[in-house]
C-alpha cells in the first residue's frame, strides 16, 4: 500500500468548483466534460487521464479543481474561456493509492489512507488528488478505477 513517486508538474486546462458530499462524483465529471469540450474546440490534445484535486473540505463539502493534463497549452494564453483555465498539474513527491470500486465507497479507502500515513507517520499535506484511469457513468457503478495520490511534505 502506498507507493512513493515524484509527480512532475504538466500543462493541464482546469476548472475550479464546490461541491456537497452527496454530488462531487457528478460536479467533477460534469466539469471534465466542460474542460473537454474546451479543449477540443481549442484543437488540444490530452496527455493523461482526468484528475480532481481536492483544494478544501469542510462538513459542506470541497473546493475541487477538475483537470485535463494536456500535450502543451497555446504560447500566452492562460484561459480557454471564463470558467476553463490553463496551467499545470500538481508536482512534489507523493504516495499513490488505488481505489477500485463505487465513487459511493471511497471514504473508505480515505480512511485507510489516512490510518496508514498515521501508522507509517507520514507527513503528509492537506492535498489529494484522484486520477480517473476509466469512466464511468454513475458514483456507485463498481468497475470504477481510481488513483489516490497525497502530497507529501
Amino acid at each position: 500500500m502506498g507507493e512513493m513517486l515524484e509527480l512532475t508538474p504538466r500543462p493541464a486546462a482546469a476548472i475550479e468548483g464546490k461541491a456537497n458530499r452527496d454530488t462531487i462524483y457528478d460536479a467533477i465529471m460534469g466539469s471534465i466534460a466542460q474542460i473537454r469540450a474546451a479543449t477540443d474546440k481549442a484543437g488540444l490534445k490530452a496527455a493523461g487521464r482526468p484528475i480532481a484535486v481536492f483544494l478544501e473540505a469542510d462538513d459542506t463539502g470541497f473546493t475541487y479543481r477538475a483537470a485535463i493534463p494536456l500535450e502543451s497549452t497555446p504560447d500566452g494564453k492562460t484561459a480557454l474561456s471564463d470558467t476553463v483555465k490553463l496551467g499545470l498539474t500538481p508536482a512534489g513527491k507523493a504516495m499513490r493509492f488505488e481505489h477500485r470500486g463505487a465513487y459511493d465507497d471511497i471514504d473508505a479507502t480515505y480512511e485507510a489512507i489516512t490510518a496508514y500515513l498515521d501508522e507509517k507517520g507520514v507527513d503528509a499535506q492537506d492535498t489529494f488528488i484522484e486520477e480517473y484511469l476509466n469512466d464511468v457513468k454513475s458514483a456507485d457503478d463498481p468497475n470504477l478505477q481510481v488513483d489516490i495520490f497525497v502530497l507529501l511534505k
